[in-house]
C-alpha cells in the first residue's frame, strides 16, 4: 500500500532459513513530527546497503536481515540525519528511531505526504476524504460565514440527522477561526474512528497555523459593495449594501525554543433585512405584500494569538487564545418580522432587537513523545461566551401567522400594573452566559503491525441565563373556519375559511365599528391564542458528558488493514448514562501483496465499516425543562385560546386571573425513559486509482436511527376516532368537538414531554472524483443521492396526532435527493489562478399543514396536516402546484392524511468563481512557509502520530503536492476578485406550507447556504481583495 516500505533486498551475507531478523522504525523531526517520504538506508559493517522509503506515517521496515550490527541513516531535503546503530538477532525485531534536525543552512522546508491523492489501505486515507492546504485554502472565501457554508457543502449531506460537525484544533464547539490563521482542513477523513462521536461523513477538522522560524506576515483588505451586485429578485430596488473585511497576521520565532502566530481581523457589515410580509391597508379592508428592506448593520472583531514552545527534544507545548465580538446594532428584521409601522392610526411596534456577543477561548495542547512507539497528547479548552439582547419594544407581540409579526421580540418586558397580577418589575434586557470546559488525553502506540490509540474526552458546560422571553405576551392569529357576517355584523349561519391575515382584518374592522373585544369574540373573531410567561427568568446549571475510547488499526497483511474501535458515552441531565458505540472498518486491496515501488501500489481498495453513533441531549432543551417543569419550575407558561380581552392595537395584556381560570398552563418535561439518539450506520465502497493522481470513490451508506427525539403533549385532549379533532373550532365541526378529556386532568394543562421514540432511515450513494494534473490544475467533485424517511424532525417537532406518532412516517427534511458539487483550482496564462466552486441540488422536502391547532396542543405553529381530496364544496381548496392536488383542512380523526413533508421545494444552482494573481518582488527565498522547527510539529492536534488524524509534521504542502502559495520572492502582493453565484441564478427558498398563509406554496426569499445568500440583499455578490505577504 501507499507509503509502506520497500521490500528489503538480499544482503551480501546470506542468512540461514529462519535465522534472519527485522529492522523497523520511524523517521521524525526533532519536534516529534513524522517525515513521510524520507529515504532510509540500512548499512552493514562491510558497507553493503539496503534502501527503503518512510511511509505516510513515517515508518519503515527491512525484512530478511542477517544477524549483525547495522547503521540506519536517513535523508530528506533540508534536514540533517542522526544515524543510529542497531543489532539484529534472529527472531527479534530491532527498532531504530531516527530523528532529523533542521540543516545548518536554515532552509525553509515543507514536508509533504508523497502519497497524496493515491488510494491506500490506511484507515485515514479513504479516497472520499479531502485535505485542503495553502493554495487550496486560498481558493476558499475569506468571509467566515461563506467559508463555513462552502466547507459544509464540501463535506456533503451528513449521514443522519446530526448534521455536520466541526472540530477546531481537535476541539468541538467554538467559532470558525479566520481563514488567514488556518493551516489545514480535513473533510470526511477516517469515518469510523472511535475517537469521534459522529460518523466521519460530514466531519470537518480545522487546524490552525503554528509559528515560524523566520518572521512572516500578511495584511489584506476586502470589500463588496451593492453597486457591483445583482438585485434580490424579491425586491423592486437594490438596497444599499457594503461589507468590508480587513486584518492581517504576523508569525516568527521567540528565542530558540518558541514561536508565535497572531491574527487580527475586523468586519464591518452594512446589510439589510429583506421584508416579505403581508400587512393591512390603512382602512383594514384588504392587505398587500410589503416587499422592502431595513438596515441591519453589524460589527465583528477577532483577535487570535498562538504560542508554540519546545520544552525539550520530545515535548512541545502550544497555547492559543481567541477573542471575538459581534455587535448587531439592530437585527431580527426581515421575512415576516417588520420594523415599526403605522397602519390606520395603529402603531405596530418593531419586532427587532439589538444584540452584543463576546467570546473568549483559551486552548492548550501538550505533546509528549514518550519513546519511539508511544506519543501522548493532552488537550484543554476553556471557552466563555456572553450574549446580551435588548428588544426594540416591550409591547406584546402580534403574530399574524405567516403574514407579519410586530411588537416586542420578547427579550425585554415592561413593568405591568399591580392589578394585572404579573409583577411590577421591568426587565430591560436578557443575557446568556455559557462557560465550557473540554479536556482530552490521547495516547498513540505502535506495536508490531498495530497502531493503537486510546484516551478520553470530558466536556462540562455551565449555563447562566436571564431571559424574560415572552414576558411581554403574544397574540396570535392562525386563520381557520369563521362565521359569515351579514348586515350589521349579524351571523348568517354560514361559515368560511379565512387565512390568518383575513382573520386579523375582520377583527380590526369589527373593533373599529364600535364593538368591544368581548362582543367581537362572541361573533367568532379575535385572536386565536394569547400566550405569556411569568416568574423568575434566571437559571443556572451544569451539564457534563464523557467519552473514553480505544481504536486499533491492524495491518493484517500489506494489502489488508482492519480497524476495531469501542467508545463509551455518558452525560448528565438525562437518565440514560451508558451508551456503548462499537466501530469496525476495513480496507482491502485485492491482488496487491507486495509493497514499496510504484508498480506495486494498489489500484483498487475496497472499504467498509459499521458503527453506532450517538447524539448528546442539548443543553438548551434541559434549560427549557428546568424553567417550565412540573416541580421546582421557576417560570410558568400560559396559553389562552380564543381570548376575549384585548384592544385594537393589541398593546395591553389581559389580567393573569383570566388565564388561570382557563387552566391554560404549559410544562416541559424530560421523559424518564429518554435515551440518547442512536444511529447505526454501515458503509461499503470502492476507491480506485484511475490514472496518475486521479482517484474515484464510490460509497453506499445505510443509516438507521432509533430513539430519535420528539416532543409530544402527554396531556392533550384524547380524540375520538371518526369524530372532529378535539382542537377543531365548533364552527368547522358543526358542534362542540367531542373528546375523552385530558388523561391527567385539565388542571395540569399541557405536558410537553421530551421523548426518544422517533425512528429515522436513510440510504445514500456517494460518488467522488479527486484529481491533480501537474501543478496547474486540481479538481474535486462529489455527487450524492439520498432517500431519508422519519417520523420526527427533532425536539421542535410535534406529531400531527399526539396519540399516533407512527402516522407521521414520511420524508425527512434531510432527504435532498440529488446533490452535486465541483470545485478546484487552475493556473492559466499570465499567472492567473481560477478557482471555481459549483453546487447544484434538488429541492428540500417540506411539510403541508392546516395552519390550525386541530388537536389542541396549544402550539403557535401547529403541525396538523390536511387530508387529500378532489372537490368538496365549502372546504378550503388551494392548488398545490408541485403535486397538483387539493386539501381538506378539517379531516376527521383517523382519516387518511397526506404524508409528512409531502411537497418538495425548488432546486438550486450556484457557481462561485475566484480569480487571483500574485506578483513577487524582493530577494529570492525558498517557496513555502515552514511550520516551524520549534512549532511543535503539527501543533494543535498533535503530531499526526497513529493514523494522521491530526495533521502531523511541520507545515505541510497542499493535498495535491502544492508547496504553498505566492512566489519565490520575499515580498508578494495578490489581487483577487470573487463572485458568488456568478451566473445570477435565482434560488428561491423553501415555500410556505401553511394552508392559512397568503404565501401558501410560495417562496418568500432567496435560499441560504453556499451562494451569496449569507446576505439577503443581493443575489450575486462581487468581492475584491488585495493581500500583501512577506
Amino acid at each position: 500500500p501507499q507509503g509502506a516500505s520497500q521490500p528489503a533486498p538480499q544482503s551480501t551475507r546470506s542468512a540461514r532459513p529462519g535465522a534472519s531478523g527485522v529492522v523497523r522504525g520511524t523517521v521524525k523531526d526533532d519536534t516529534g513530527g513524522v517525515i513521510p517520504g524520507a529515504s532510509v538506508t540500512l548499512t552493514d559493517a562491510n558497507g553493503n546497503a539496503q534502501k527503503s522509503t518512510a511511509g505516510a506515517d513515517g515508518s519503515f521496515v527491512f525484512r530478511g536481515v542477517a544477524p549483525g550490527t547495522y547503521t540506519v541513516s536517513s535523508a530528506y531535503s533540508g534536514l540533517q540525519p542522526k544515524p543510529v546503530t542497531v543489532t539484529v538477532t534472529p527472531g527479534q525485531p530491532a527498532n531504530a528511531a531516527i530523528v532529523m534536525t533542521v540543516s545548518e543552512q536554515k532552509q525553509e522546508v515543507t514536508v509533504t505526504d508523497t502519497g497524496a491523492n493515491e488510494v491506500s489501505t490506511e484507515a485515514s486515507s479513504n479516497a472520499s476524504a479531502l485535505v485542503l492546504k495553502q493554495e487550496d485554502l486560498d481558493a476558499l472565501p475569506d468571509d467566515p460565514d461563506d467559508l463555513q457554508a462552502d466547507l459544509e457543502a464540501l463535506a456533503g449531506p451528513s449521514a443522519g440527522p446530526g448534521g455536520n460537525q466541526i472540530y477546531i484544533d481537535g476541539f468541538t464547539g467554538g467559532r470558525l477561526p479566520p481563514k488567514e490563521s488556518i493551516r489545514e482542513i480535513r473533510i470526511n477523513s477516517n469515518p469510523f474512528s472511535a475517537e469521534f462521536e459522529k460518523l466521519g461523513y460530514g466531519r470537518i477538522q480545522i487546524f490552525t497555523k503554528p509559528g515560524t522560524d523566520k518572521f512572516h506576515g500578511t495584511g489584506f483588505y476586502e470589500i463588496s459593495d451593492g453597486v457591483w451586485n445583482s438585485r434580490n429578485p424579491f425586491l423592486s430596488v437594490n438596497p444599499p449594501f457594503r461589507t468590508q473585511q480587513f486584518g492581517g497576521n504576523v508569525s516568527g520565532p521567540i528565542g530558540k525554543h518558541a514561536s508565535f502566530f497572531v491574527d487580527l481581523e475586523r468586519r464591518n457589515i452594512d446589510d439589510n433585512g429583506i421584508i416579505t410580509a403581508t400587512i393591512p391597508t390603512g382602512d383594514f379592508q384588504s392587505s398587500f405584500s410589503n416587499q422592502t428592506f431595513f438596515s441591519t448593520p453589524q460589527r465583528r472583531t477577532t483577535v487570535s494569538p498562538r504560542l508554540d514552545y519546545q520544552l525539550g527534544a520530545n515535548n512541545t507545548l502550544s497555547f492559543r487564545y481567541a477573542y471575538l465580538t459581534n455587535d448587531h446594532i439592530i437585527t431580527h428584521i426581515g421575512s415576516f418580522d417588520v420594523p415599526q409601522t403605522t397602519v390606520g392610526g395603529i402603531t405596530l411596534p418593531s419586532n427587532g432587537y439589538s444584540q452584543s456577543v463576546a467570546e473568549n477561548s483559551f486552548q492548550m495542547v501538550e505533546t509528549s513523545v514518550l519513546n519511539v512507539h508511544v506519543v501522548n497528547e493532552t488537550h484543554f479548552q476553556f471557552d466563555r461566551s456572553g450574549q446580551n439582547t435588548t428588544s426594540s419594544s416591550t409591547a406584546p407581540q402580534l403574530n399574524v401567522s405567516q403574514s407579519f409579526v410586530s411588537g416586542g421580540s420578547g427579550y425585554s418586558s415592561p413593568a405591568f400594573a399591580a392589578g394585572l397580577g404579573y409583577g411590577t418589575t421591568a426587565y430591560a434586557n436578557s443575557y446568556d452566559n455559557e462557560t465550557g470546559y473540554e479536556f482530552q488525553n490521547y495516547t498513540t502506540a505502535t506495536w508490531g503491525a498495530h497502531t493503537t490509540k486510546f484516551g478520553v474526552r470530558i466536556r462540562a458546560t455551565k449555563l447562566e441565563d436571564f431571559s424574560p422571553l415572552n414576558f411581554n405576551g403574544q397574540y396570535a392569529f392562525l386563520g381557520g373556519t369563521f362565521p359569515v357576517l351579514g348586515a350589521s355584523n349579524t351571523p348568517t349561519g354560514a361559515t368560511t375559511k379565512l387565512s390568518s391575515i383575513q382573520q386579523y382584518l375582520t377583527t380590526e374592522r369589527l373593533l373599529q365599528s364600535g364593538l368591544n373585544s368581548t362582543q367581537v369574540s362572541a361573533l367568532g373573531y379575535g385572536p386565536s391564542k394569547f400566550t405569556i410567561n411569568t416568574g423568575n427568568p434566571y437559571i443556572s446549571f451544569y451539564q457534563l458528558d464523557v467519552g473514553p475510547f480505544i481504536q486499533d488499526d491492524w495491518r493484517v497483511r500489506p494489502n489488508l488493514t482492519m480497524s476495531f474501535g469501542l467508545r463509551w458515552e455518558s452525560q448528565t441531565n438525562i437518565n440514560d448514562h451508558s451508551d456503548w458505540a462499537p466501530r469496525f472498518g476495513f480496507a482491502w486491496a485485492p491482488g496487491s501483496r507486495s509493497v514499496g515501488g510504484i508498480a506495486s501500489r494498489p489500484k483498487t481498495v475496497i472499504r467498509g465499516g459499521w458503527g453506532i453513533f450517538y447524539e448528546r441531549f442539548g443543553i438548551s432543551s434541559v434549560q427549557q425543562a428546568y424553567l417550565y417543569g412540573l416541580s421546582g419550575a421557576s417560570e410558568t407558561q400560559y396559553t389562552w385560546n380564543n381570548p376575549t380581552i384585548y384592544d385594537a392595537g393589541f398593546s395591553s395584556v389581559p389580567p393573569l386571573s383570566a388565564l388561570t381560570a382557563n387552566n391554560s398552563f404549559q410544562h416541559f418535561l424530560i421523559d424518564r425513559n429518554l435515551q440518547a439518539p442512536r444511529l447505526m450506520q454501515g458503509v461499503i465502497g470502492v476507491d480506485r486509482q484511475l490514472f496518475g493522481h486521479t482517484t474515484l470513490s464510490i460509497n453506499l451508506m445505510q443509516s438507521r436511527g432509533v430513539h430519535q427525539l420528539i416532543t409530544d403533549d402527554l396531556n392533550a385532549p384524547i380524540p375520538i376516532f371518526g369524530a372532529c379533532p378535539p382542537g377543531e373550532s365548533p364552527r368547522a365541526c358543526g358542534t362542540l368537538p367531542p373528546n375523552l378529556g385530558r388523561p391527567f386532568g385539565s388542571t395540569l394543562g399541557d405536558l410537553y414531554d421530551y421523548q426518544s421514540t422517533g425512528v429515522y432511515k436513510q440510504v445514500q450513494g456517494i460518488v467522488g472524483v479527486n484529481s491533480q494534473v501537474g501543478r496547474w490544475l486540481t479538481l474535486f467533485s462529489r455527487y450524492s443521492y439520498s432517500q431519508a424517511h422519519a417520523d420526527t424532525e427533532g425536539l421542535k417537532s410535534f406529531p400531527n396526532n399526539p396519540y399516533n406518532i407512527a402516522a407521521d412516517w414520511g420524508h425527512s427534511s434531510l432527504g435532498i435527493h440529488h446533490t452535486l458539487f465541483i470545485g478546484g483550482s487552475m493556473t492559466g496564462l499570465w499567472g492567473l489562478r481560477f478557482s471555481p466552486f459549483i453546487i447544484a441540488r434538488t429541492g428540500m422536502p417540506y411539510n403541508i399543514t392546516t395552519g390550525t391547532d386541530l388537536y389542541g396542543v396549544n402550539q403557535i405553529t401547529p403541525s396538523a396536516r390536511p387530508s387529500p381530496l378532489t372537490s368538496i364544496p365549502g372546504q378550503l381548496q388551494i392548488p398545490q402546484p408541485l403535486v397538483g392536488s387539493y386539501f381538506n383542512a378539517n379531516p376527521l380523526v383517523g382519516a387518511p392524511l397526506i404524508e409528512r413533508n409531502y411537497a418538495f421545494g425548488p432546486g438550486s444552482l450556484s457557481m462561485n468563481l475566484r480569480v487571483s494573481r500574485t506578483w513577487g518582488f524582493g530577494s529570492t527565498k525558498f517557496q513555502g512557509q515552514v511550520g516551524g522547527a520549534r512549532a511543535g510539529g503539527g501543533g494543535f492536534g498533535g503530531g499526526g502520530h497513529g493514523g494522521h488524524e491530526h495533521g502531523g509534521g511541520p507545515g505541510g504542502g497542499g493535498p495535491f503536492g502544492f508547496g504553498g502559495g505566492g512566489t519565490e520572492h520575499r515580498y508578494n502582493i495578490t489581487f483577487s476578485a470573487s463572485a458568488r453565484n456568478i451566473l445570477n441564478h435565482e434560488n428561491p427558498n423553501t415555500p410556505n406550507g401553511a394552508l392559512t398563509s397568503p404565501y401558501f406554496t410560495k417562496s418568500t426569499g432567496i435560499s441560504g447556504g453556499f451562494g451569496p445568500e449569507s446576505t439577503a440583499s443581493n443575489q450575486r455578490r462581487i468581492e475584491l481583495q488585495v493581500r500583501f505577504a512577506f
